[in-house]
């Protein structure tokens, strides 16, 4: 038996991957008989969603620092925890072995894309996090690398749990019915009526015309490259190019040059804001294609939803990203508009390309699986409590 707690603050928060991972894992948990798992969230949170598998407390702090460093504290001793399961950062006195789960080291690397605050927080938070916790658990090789040799840490003490899409995230075109089972009074017709209609409405929701569209996904802010991007589409445009940019993500931090760039650029560049995961899904399947200019990730979900979806991408060839596409993608280098520009060229004209990394895409996604990442978290909470547990998947 043991008693585990989990720290799922950023559930319900739109914060993008850190979001998604948690919910993805916590969903896909096989919890081991005798055992309780105490899932920590905050009030605005959806608990139901939790409620049959997990023991769900709310936070009464509200401050950041209160709840991390001083109510996680409590939460151990009120609840006797065998072992704590944090995010990026974890309480200066721990009553139990802390777990935590650090997706990148971006700061580290780049000052200059956080406010002072933020890189201040992290540079004193994080590094104490990754040598203080027993254990640390990331979400891609390259990211387990750059932990690991920034804070001269044992590789063994990095596991990574890879980030993946869930079974939500698929091609929603219908299929294409066999020419001698259709009459003329055949429901293919009335199949592909509804599916023209789905697409005028999500059109009309988020303003985008009858022009194909090239998609990106990523909450605002510096390192999502998004003003290169804006760049090299407005260039691509002044060249013949004939679509629009969609970009969505919720506005994070300093995002004021993403505002600037796409100013002026209303017909052509709509910023949709966050969006449901229902019509995420169905824009990653109108669009023509998808890019993704970031130059730093941990894992990078975004591109491996857009493959699952059945949607060519070209990403930056950048830390994680080439990890996560393989070979079912276009690369180029961020820093050059010149080559965003030219994947996005190569994406809306030539149609023999995009057909043959639908399908490599289709094979790259079934590569990275929640259940086994879950997996891989549990039996660590075990593996520090002493009573090694083995579930099955």
């Amino acid at each position: 038996m043991m008693r585990i707690g989990i720290d799922g603050h950023v559930l319900g928060d739109h914060s993008g991957g850190n979001e998604s991972y948690y919910r993805n894992i916590l969903r896909e948990m096989k919890i081991a008989p005798g055992d309780e798992v105490f899932l920590f969230i905050k009030p605005t949170a959806v608990w139901e969603d939790y409620m049959n598998k997990f023991h769900v407390v709310t936070f009464k702090q509200r401050k950041a620092v209160l709840r991390n460093f001083v109510e996680l504290t409590w939460l151990c001793i009120k609840y006797k925890l065998d072992v704590l399961h944090t995010q990026y950062f974890i309480p200066f006195i721990r009553p139990c072995p802390v777990v935590v789960t650090i997706h990148d080291i971006c700061f580290e690397h780049y000052s200059n894309i956080f406010t002072r605050k933020e890189q201040l927080r992290q540079k004193l938070l994080i590094p104490y996090a990754a040598k203080r916790a027993a254990h640390i658990f990331t979400v891609s090789e390259h990211a387990k690398n750059d932990i690991a040799s920034t804070y001269r840490l044992d590789r063994r003490k990095i596991s990574v749990t890879y980030d993946a899409v869930n079974d939500n995230f698929k091609e929603l075109r219908p299929e294409p019915q066999k020419k001698d089972a259709i009459s003329d009074n055949a429901p293919a017709s009335d199949a592909g009526l509804k599916d023209m209609l789905m697409e005028k409405e999500l059109r009309s929701k988020f303003g985008l015309g009858n022009k194909p569209f090239i998609l990106t996904v990523g909450n605002l802010q510096p390192r999502k490259n998004l003003p290169r991007l804006i760049r090299a589409f407005n260039s691509w445009k002044k060249k013949g190019g004939d679509a629009s940019l969609v970009i969505v993500g919720k506005k994070a931090w300093m995002f004021n040059d993403i505002m600037k760039a796409a100013a002026g650029k209303a017909a052509d560049i709509i910023l949709t804001d966050y969006v449901s995961e229902e019509d995420l899904i169905r824009l990653y399947n109108a669009a023509t294609c998808f890019i993704y200019p970031s130059f730093y990730e941990g894992f990078g979900i975004p591109p491996l939803e857009a493959m699952a979806c059945g949607t060519p991408v070209a990403v930056a060839n950048a830390t994680s990203l080439p990890e996560v596409v393989g070979d079912a993608g276009l690369y180029f280098d961020p820093f050059n508009e010149k080559e965003i520009e030219a994947s996005i060229e190569k994406l809306m004209r030539d149609d023999s390309l995009r057909k043959e990394l639908i399908e490599k895409g289709f094979r790259q996604t079934s590569k990275f699986d929640w259940a086994r990442s879950s997996s891989i978290i549990y039996k660590t909470y075990h593996r520090f409590f002493g009573h090694p547990f083995r579930p099955e998947y």
